[in-house]
C-alpha cells in the first residue's frame, strides 16, 4: 500500500467516524427531543387530569348543594301538603259543625214554633192586651232595648256591688 492509499483510509475512516459521531449525535439529540416532548405531553397530560379533577369536584359539590336543595324544597312541599290536609280536615270538622248547628237552630225553631203555637192555643188574646205581660215578637228585642232584661250586664242587679 502506498502512502496515497492510506491516507485515503484514513481519511475514509475519518469520515466515517465523523459521519458515526453526527448520525449518533443527531440521534442523541433525537431522543433528547422526543423524551422532553413526552416529558411536556405527560405534564400536559397531568395537568389536564388535574383540570378535570377540579373541575369534577366543583361539579359534585355543585350536585350536592343541588340535592340538598332538593330535598329542603322536598320537605317544605310535605309540609305544605300535611299543613293544607290538616286545614281541610278542619274545614271538614267545622262544616259538618255548622250542619250539625243548623240541624239544632231548626230543631228548636221547631220547639220555638211550637211553644208559640201552644202558647197562643192557651190563651189567644195574649197580643191585644195593654198591660204588656206579653210581647209580640217583633216588639221583644226593642222591648229589652234598654238594659231591663235580668241577664243584661246593664241590669241593676249587675251595677250594684
Amino acid at each position: 500500500m502506498d502512502g496515497m492509499t492510506v491516507l485515503w483510509i484514513v481519511v475514509a475512516l475519518a469520515v466515517l467516524v465523523i459521519l458515526v459521531a453526527l448520525i449518533a449525535g443527531a440521534s442523541k439529540t433525537s431522543s433528547k427531543r422526543r423524551a422532553e416532548h413526552e416529558r411536556q405531553q405527560a405534564e400536559h397530560d397531568r395537568q389536564e387530569a388535574y383540570e378535570k379533577e377540579q373541575e369534577s369536584r366543583i361539579a359534585a359539590a355543585h350536585a350536592e348543594r343541588q340535592h340538598a336543595t332538593a330535598d329542603e324544597v322536598d320537605a317544605r312541599a310535605k309540609r305544605a301538603q300535611a299543613e293544607s290536609e290538616e286545614k281541610a280536615a278542619e274545614a271538614r270538622r267545622l262544616a259538618a259543625g255548622a250542619t250539625e248547628r243548623r240541624e239544632a237552630a231548626k230543631t228548636a225553631d221547631r220547639e220555638a214554633d211550637e211553644h208559640r203555637t201552644e202558647a197562643a192555643d192557651l190563651y189567644p188574646d195574649a197580643e191585644k192586651h195593654a198591660d204588656n205581660t206579653t210581647m209580640p215578637r217583633a216588639n221583644a228585642d226593642e222591648h229589652w232595648a234598654d238594659g231591663n232584661h235580668p241577664h243584661d250586664p246593664r241590669h241593676s242587679k249587675h251595677t250594684e256591688h
